[in-house]
């Protein structure tokens, strides 16, 4: 793989809509309703490209800080997500795939790998794996773009006990 000599990048993303389902372990759930609460800032680093492939763009997601307010759960409590450095402490790695012989304005694969941290009425909750969301882009901020997750993340307390799970997660941009 040959690196193309790219400078880092910093953008911002100045809105988006999120939602996933809360399920906690006593079997309360809430499908959440996020609000972006500050700009999202991410950073383009170098890209790798390969003549077989095409061209790998990694991204570095500094900040996540969405809001919401319950209904169910927490009837008119906020609901907190942050994520990057001011969540977890390190930016979420995300990245765009753009093949052989496309541009990304024709519309290409990205994904992202999102560690929360959840604050609730209840306490302040985190992922240990990673929400795994994949969506499609047309460029860079990735604006009108929907990411959407597969599966079941289990979130845990700080003392590391399963609380609950989240799922059916989805971003739009």
């Amino acid at each position: 793989m040959k690196l193309l000599s790219l400078k880092k990048i910093q953008m911002t993303l100045p809105n988006s809509n999120s939602k996933t389902y809360l399920e906690l372990v006593d079997g309360r759930s809430e499908e959440l309703h996020f609000t972006q609460a500050a700009a999202t800032k991410f950073t383009v680093n170098d890209s790798e490209f390969s003549l077989k492939t095409g061209a790998t763009v990694d991204i570095e997601i500094e900040n996540v800080d969405l809001v919401a307010t319950s209904q169910v759960l927490w009837p008119g409590q906020i609901v907190r997500v942050r994520g990057g450095v001011h969540g977890q402490g390190e930016s979420i790695k995300a990245s765009a795939t753009i093949p052989l012989g496309k541009k990304m304005a024709d519309g290409v694969q990205a994904e992202s790998f999102l560690y929360w941290v959840i604050e609730t009425p209840e306490g302040t909750y985190h992922n240990n794996q990673p929400i795994h969301m994949k969506g499609r882009i047309t460029g860079l901020p990735p604006k009108d773009a929907t990411f959407h997750s597969e599966g079941t993340i289990a979130i845990y307390d700080d003392k590391e006990d399963q609380v609950g799970t989240l799922y059916g997660c989805l971003q739009s941009n």
